[in-house]
Protein backbone atom coordinates (compact mmCIF):
# COMPACT_ATOMS: atom_id res chain seq x y z
CA UNK A 1 0.00 0.00 0.00
CA UNK A 2 1.57 3.04 -1.17
CA UNK A 3 0.78 6.62 -1.11
CA UNK A 4 -2.78 6.40 -0.05
CA UNK A 5 -4.67 9.21 1.44
CA UNK A 6 -7.72 7.47 2.69
CA UNK A 7 -6.99 3.55 2.79
CA UNK A 8 -6.54 0.90 5.07
CA UNK A 9 -6.30 -3.16 5.88
CA UNK A 10 -6.44 -6.24 7.46
CA UNK A 11 -3.29 -10.49 7.79
CA UNK A 12 -2.24 -16.40 9.59
CA UNK A 13 0.08 -19.09 10.38
CA UNK A 14 1.49 -21.58 7.96
CA UNK A 15 -0.88 -24.30 5.62
CA UNK A 16 -0.35 -27.55 4.65
CA UNK A 17 -0.52 -28.13 1.15
CA UNK A 18 -3.88 -29.94 0.95
CA UNK A 19 -4.97 -26.57 2.09
CA UNK A 20 -3.15 -24.78 -0.86
CA UNK A 21 -4.52 -27.59 -3.33
CA UNK A 22 -7.70 -26.30 -1.65
CA UNK A 23 -7.30 -22.99 -2.06
CA UNK A 24 -5.94 -22.59 -5.78
CA UNK A 25 -9.05 -24.52 -7.01
CA UNK A 26 -11.58 -22.68 -4.75
CA UNK A 27 -9.73 -19.08 -5.65
CA UNK A 28 -8.18 -17.90 -2.20
CA UNK A 29 -4.58 -18.18 -2.20
CA UNK A 30 -2.15 -16.63 0.21
CA UNK A 31 1.97 -16.51 0.47
CA UNK A 32 4.31 -18.13 3.42
CA UNK A 33 8.06 -17.96 4.31
CA UNK A 34 9.89 -20.72 3.00
CA UNK A 35 11.95 -23.28 5.47
CA UNK A 36 13.20 -26.15 3.46
CA UNK A 37 12.82 -29.03 4.75
CA UNK A 38 16.14 -30.50 6.30
CA UNK A 39 17.92 -33.39 3.96
CA UNK A 40 18.57 -36.24 5.40
CA UNK A 41 22.00 -35.75 7.35
CA UNK A 42 24.64 -38.32 5.36
CA UNK A 43 27.43 -38.86 7.98
CA UNK A 44 29.18 -41.60 6.13
CA UNK A 45 30.36 -44.23 8.70
CA UNK A 46 34.29 -44.76 8.44
CA UNK A 47 35.53 -48.40 8.62
CA UNK A 48 38.46 -49.26 11.01
CA UNK A 49 41.86 -47.86 10.33
CA UNK A 50 44.78 -50.72 9.41
CA UNK A 51 46.54 -49.85 12.56
CA UNK A 52 43.29 -50.67 14.44
CA UNK A 53 41.09 -53.56 15.19
CA UNK A 54 37.65 -52.95 14.64
CA UNK A 55 35.99 -52.36 17.51
CA UNK A 56 32.42 -50.39 17.11
CA UNK A 57 32.23 -47.45 19.42
CA UNK A 58 28.66 -47.35 21.50
CA UNK A 59 26.41 -45.06 21.20
CA UNK A 60 25.18 -44.67 24.50
CA UNK A 61 21.53 -45.33 24.53
CA UNK A 62 19.17 -42.46 25.22
CA UNK A 63 21.47 -39.76 23.84
CA UNK A 64 19.66 -38.82 20.65
CA UNK A 65 21.93 -37.11 17.73
CA UNK A 66 20.49 -33.94 17.12
CA UNK A 67 18.81 -33.40 13.58
CA UNK A 68 20.20 -30.79 11.66
CA UNK A 69 18.52 -27.19 11.92
CA UNK A 70 16.27 -25.97 8.64
CA UNK A 71 16.81 -22.41 7.80
CA UNK A 72 16.48 -19.89 5.17
CA UNK A 73 18.97 -19.61 2.60
CA UNK A 74 20.03 -16.10 4.04
CA UNK A 75 21.36 -18.41 7.16
CA UNK A 76 19.54 -15.67 9.23
CA UNK A 77 15.96 -18.06 10.19
CA UNK A 78 12.73 -16.87 10.05
CA UNK A 79 11.70 -12.92 10.43
CA UNK A 80 10.16 -12.07 13.92
CA UNK A 81 6.98 -10.57 14.05
CA UNK A 82 6.90 -7.92 16.73
CA UNK A 83 4.91 -8.24 19.80
CA UNK A 84 4.29 -4.23 19.79
CA UNK A 85 1.91 -2.23 17.76
CA UNK A 86 4.38 0.86 18.19
CA UNK A 87 7.35 -1.21 17.11
CA UNK A 88 6.14 -2.38 13.22
CA UNK A 89 7.87 0.80 11.80
CA UNK A 90 10.63 3.36 13.26
CA UNK A 91 9.48 5.93 15.89
CA UNK A 92 9.66 9.14 12.99
CA UNK A 93 7.27 7.12 11.23
CA UNK A 94 4.88 5.66 13.71
CA UNK A 95 4.96 9.14 14.89
CA UNK A 96 4.01 10.74 11.13
CA UNK A 97 1.58 8.03 10.38
CA UNK A 98 -0.67 7.18 14.15
CA UNK A 99 0.36 10.54 15.34
CA UNK A 100 -1.90 10.96 18.76
CA UNK A 101 -4.97 8.29 17.60
CA UNK A 102 -6.06 5.80 20.38
CA UNK A 103 -4.03 2.49 20.03
CA UNK A 104 -6.23 -0.75 20.54
CA UNK A 105 -9.18 1.11 22.01
CA UNK A 106 -11.13 -0.78 24.57
CA UNK A 107 -14.57 0.70 22.76
CA UNK A 108 -13.53 -1.31 19.96
CA UNK A 109 -12.60 -4.58 21.73
CA UNK A 110 -8.87 -3.90 21.91
CA UNK A 111 -6.67 -4.28 25.30
CA UNK A 112 -5.78 -0.60 25.58
CA UNK A 113 -2.28 -1.22 25.69
CA UNK A 114 0.12 -1.28 22.88
CA UNK A 115 0.56 -4.89 23.29
CA UNK A 116 -1.05 -6.63 19.96
CA UNK A 117 -0.07 -10.34 19.99
CA UNK A 118 -2.46 -12.71 19.03
CA UNK A 119 -2.56 -16.65 18.72
CA UNK A 120 -2.26 -18.34 15.30
CA UNK A 121 -5.10 -20.75 14.30
CA UNK A 122 -5.33 -23.52 11.43
CA UNK A 123 -7.99 -22.33 9.02
CA UNK A 124 -10.34 -24.86 8.38
CA UNK A 125 -10.96 -26.56 5.16
CA UNK A 126 -12.52 -24.86 2.18
CA UNK A 127 -11.23 -21.78 4.27
CA UNK A 128 -11.61 -18.08 2.14
CA UNK A 129 -8.09 -16.21 1.17
CA UNK A 130 -9.49 -13.69 3.82
CA UNK A 131 -10.08 -16.57 6.62
CA UNK A 132 -6.89 -17.89 5.96
CA UNK A 133 -4.85 -15.00 6.04
CA UNK A 134 -6.86 -14.08 9.58
CA UNK A 135 -5.69 -16.95 11.37
CA UNK A 136 -2.38 -17.04 10.68
CA UNK A 137 -1.87 -13.54 12.45
CA UNK A 138 0.20 -12.99 15.34
CA UNK A 139 -0.19 -9.20 16.28
CA UNK A 140 -3.44 -7.04 15.26
CA UNK A 141 -3.44 -3.09 15.99
CA UNK A 142 -5.91 -1.03 15.80
CA UNK A 143 -5.91 2.89 15.14
CA UNK A 144 -9.34 4.63 15.81
CA UNK A 145 -10.92 7.28 17.84
CA UNK A 146 -13.67 6.22 19.58
CA UNK A 147 -15.46 9.78 18.85
CA UNK A 148 -14.91 9.17 15.21
CA UNK A 149 -17.59 7.71 13.01
CA UNK A 150 -15.40 5.80 10.22
CA UNK A 151 -12.10 6.87 10.39
CA UNK A 152 -9.05 4.93 11.65
CA UNK A 153 -6.42 1.98 10.48
CA UNK A 154 -5.52 -1.46 11.17
CA UNK A 155 -2.28 -3.66 10.85
CA UNK A 156 -2.05 -6.99 11.25
CA UNK A 157 1.03 -9.25 10.34
CA UNK A 158 1.76 -13.10 10.84
CA UNK A 159 3.38 -16.13 9.39
CA UNK A 160 2.21 -18.01 6.36
CA UNK A 161 4.07 -20.44 4.26
CA UNK A 162 5.12 -18.97 1.23
CA UNK A 163 2.76 -21.76 -1.26
CA UNK A 164 -0.41 -20.97 1.29
CA UNK A 165 0.49 -17.22 1.16
CA UNK A 166 0.66 -17.46 -2.57
CA UNK A 167 -2.63 -18.87 -3.39
CA UNK A 168 -3.92 -16.39 -1.00
CA UNK A 169 -3.15 -13.61 -3.04
CA UNK A 170 -4.17 -15.08 -5.91
CA UNK A 171 -7.44 -15.80 -4.14
CA UNK A 172 -7.76 -11.94 -3.42
CA UNK A 173 -6.64 -10.87 -7.45
CA UNK A 174 -9.68 -13.33 -8.45
CA UNK A 175 -11.88 -10.81 -6.22
CA UNK A 176 -11.00 -7.66 -8.23
CA UNK A 177 -7.55 -6.71 -5.82
CA UNK A 178 -4.92 -4.89 -8.21
CA UNK A 179 -1.89 -7.01 -7.56
CA UNK A 180 1.81 -5.84 -8.00
CA UNK A 181 5.02 -6.26 -7.20
CA UNK A 182 6.53 -4.64 -4.31
CA UNK A 183 9.38 -4.25 -1.87
CA UNK A 184 10.71 -7.58 -3.17
CA UNK A 185 7.13 -9.20 -1.79
CA UNK A 186 3.83 -8.84 -4.01
CA UNK A 187 0.25 -6.60 -2.58
CA UNK A 188 -2.92 -6.99 -3.60
CA UNK A 189 -5.03 -3.60 -2.91
CA UNK A 190 -8.63 -2.98 -3.02
CA UNK A 191 -9.90 0.84 -3.00
CA UNK A 192 -14.04 1.09 -2.19
CA UNK A 193 -15.98 4.08 -1.63
CA UNK A 194 -17.59 4.29 1.94
CA UNK A 195 -21.16 3.89 1.67
CA UNK A 196 -22.75 6.62 3.70
CA UNK A 197 -19.26 9.30 4.02
CA UNK A 198 -16.93 10.73 1.41
CA UNK A 199 -14.25 8.68 2.01
CA UNK A 200 -12.21 5.81 0.61
CA UNK A 201 -11.54 2.23 2.57
CA UNK A 202 -8.13 0.85 1.13
CA UNK A 203 -7.71 -2.89 2.16
CA UNK A 204 -4.18 -4.17 1.32
CA UNK A 205 -2.40 -7.60 1.67
CA UNK A 206 1.42 -7.60 0.89
CA UNK A 207 3.05 -11.28 1.51
CA UNK A 208 7.44 -11.20 1.27
CA UNK A 209 9.01 -14.56 2.44
CA UNK A 210 7.06 -16.22 4.86
CA UNK A 211 5.29 -12.75 6.29
CA UNK A 212 1.57 -11.60 5.31
CA UNK A 213 0.75 -8.13 6.55
CA UNK A 214 -2.82 -6.71 6.12
CA UNK A 215 -4.25 -2.31 6.61
CA UNK A 216 -7.27 -1.66 6.55
CA UNK A 217 -7.47 2.18 6.46
CA UNK A 218 -10.25 4.84 6.53
CA UNK A 219 -9.71 8.22 6.26
CA UNK A 220 -6.02 7.93 7.87
CA UNK A 221 -3.28 8.69 5.15
CA UNK A 222 -0.35 6.77 4.76
CA UNK A 223 2.61 7.30 2.70
CA UNK A 224 4.25 3.70 2.36
CA UNK A 225 3.37 2.19 4.77
CA UNK A 226 4.38 -1.45 3.72
CA UNK A 227 7.98 -0.03 2.79
CA UNK A 228 8.30 1.25 6.09
CA UNK A 229 7.32 -1.59 8.03
CA UNK A 230 9.20 -4.03 5.28
CA UNK A 231 12.22 -1.58 6.42
CA UNK A 232 11.29 -2.52 10.24
CA UNK A 233 11.28 -6.43 9.81
CA UNK A 234 14.23 -6.61 6.59
CA UNK A 235 16.51 -4.10 7.71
Amino acid sequence: MTHTTTKHTAITTGATIGLVLALATGCTPGPGGATPDPSASGSASTGPTASSTATPTATPSGTPTPEPTATDPGGSGPVAVPTDCTEIVDQATYASTFGDIPLNPVEFGGSGTSSGVVTPSTPAAGATARDVVAVATELSCLWRDPRSDVSGISVAMGHLEPAAGAAALDGFASEGYTCTALHEGRSCQLVTPDPQYPVDRTQTYWVRDDVVVTVDQTNVPTDDLIGSIATRLWG
